[in-house]
């Protein structure tokens, strides 16, 4: 063993941090007896700590010495600071927080400490981070001092019972950071010497998820999602911004137009009021379909290129759709296969037909091949 390590590190096995290597022990606590060790997971972890560590600088740099709106407790509160306007956002990562905490409560509970690290480091990487801390810069740089409010009042309020949340697996760095944090989410006082340690636990409020929140979210990420696909089918730079052309979904994208203009670095969200419209402003450029809601990053397209990537997509749903049909005209599937496992392949024949009905319309704007 010893002589397998010393070749695996000649020069010695690096330094991760304590919090790091607790984390990664925590995560690979699983129900089996053995583990195999990977310091690449404590690398990753480290990364996280480091996520961490400037997510809370942001966090401190935009709500400390700020109005936080901390006196209120309402949607839109009259206070002596003011209103709270909380956006769909603001209510979707507190759900999200509580989520997270009930997913810790269980894992505690059921002996697994995996389970704990991996609801932890998904929430705070892939939500507040990656999603919601892009969306505060938004709403601070664009909102008015209602919303503004609110937003320092989620930053800093989440981002606090984080830090509880995460503290009994990384000890040091929640604990360092705390000292700041807890004054600034008004939960000691800057004088006290009070440690995160006795500070309570943070326990799930369910009741605090908010359905339409999550569904207005889902479909912003999903909206991103599509104009970052466009971008890349596009092969444009992440430094060039160009105009979005929309048709459909008017009261979304009004209310999503200053996020949509940030996270898929647009220069600008311009709704069409008709087909035609839309049809005129978009040309010849390529079209992603989301249900009734439709999207062209309005540039100028080499129509050759297009002609062969709309070919390539059209082949690729007629497979699709020969694959669905074949399922469907096989009586011994159709027979055994539950009712629900067929439902869902009819869904996908019909999903599939009308996007590529769509596709030949917008191939068919090209022109003929010359």
């Amino acid at each position: 063993m010893r002589e397998a390590t010393r070749s695996e590190f000649p020069h010695g096995i690096p330094g991760y941090g304590a919090d790091a290597l607790r984390f990664t022990f925590a995560a690979l606590a699983s129900l089996g007896r053995n583990i195999n060790f990977d310091s690449k997971r404590c690398e990753g972890y480290r990364n996280f700590c480091n996520k961490l560590w400037n997510a809370t600088r942001f966090v401190l740099m935009n709500c400390e010495g700020q109005d936080c709106g901390l006196a209120e407790h309402g949607a839109q509160e009259c206070a002596p600071g003011g209103y709270l306007d909380f956006s769909p956002a603001d209510r979707w990562i507190v759900g999200e927080l509580q989520r997270a905490e009930a997913a810790v409560a269980q894992g505690f509970a059921d002996y697994r400490l995996d389970n704990v690290a991996h609801a932890i480091y998904q929430f705070v990487w892939d939500e507040y981070c990656d999603w919601y801390l892009e969306i505060a810069k938004v709403q601070l740089q664009t909102g008015d001092a209602a919303r503004q409010r609110a937003t320092r009042r989620t930053l800093i309020r989440v981002l606090e019972a984080v830090l509880r949340l995460l503290h009994p697996i990384t000890p040091f760095i929640t604990e360092e950071l705390w000292q700041s944090v807890a004054v600034v989410a008004g939960r000691k006082a800057a004088a006290a010497d009070a440690s995160i340690v006795v500070a309570p636990y943070p326990a799930a409020q369910l009741e605090r998820v908010d359905a339409g929140a999550d569904a207005w979210i889902a479909q912003l990420k999903e909206v991103v999602g599509q104009c970052r696909t466009l971008r890349s089918e596009m092969n444009l730079s992440p430094a060039t911004r160009v105009p979005l052309y929309t048709l459909g979904e008017a009261d979304f994208i009004a209310s999503a137009a200053p996020l949509l203009k940030a996270l898929a670095k647009l220069s600008d969200v311009r709704p069409c009021s008709d087909e035609d419209a839309f049809a005129r402003a978009t040309a010849l450029a390529p079209v992603a379909v989301r249900g009734e809601l439709r999207l062209a990053l309005h540039v100028e397209v080499d129509v050759g290129a297009e002609r062969e990537r709309l070919a390539k997509e059209v082949a690729r749903l007629e497979a699709e759709i020969a694959k669905a049909q074949a399922k469907l005209g096989n009586e011994s599937f159709v027979a055994r296969a539950p009712a629900a496992v067929v439902d869902q392949e009819r869904q996908r024949l019909a999903d599939f037909t009308t996007t590529l009905s769509r596709v030949k319309d917008q191939a068919a704007r090209l022109g003929p091949s010359p």
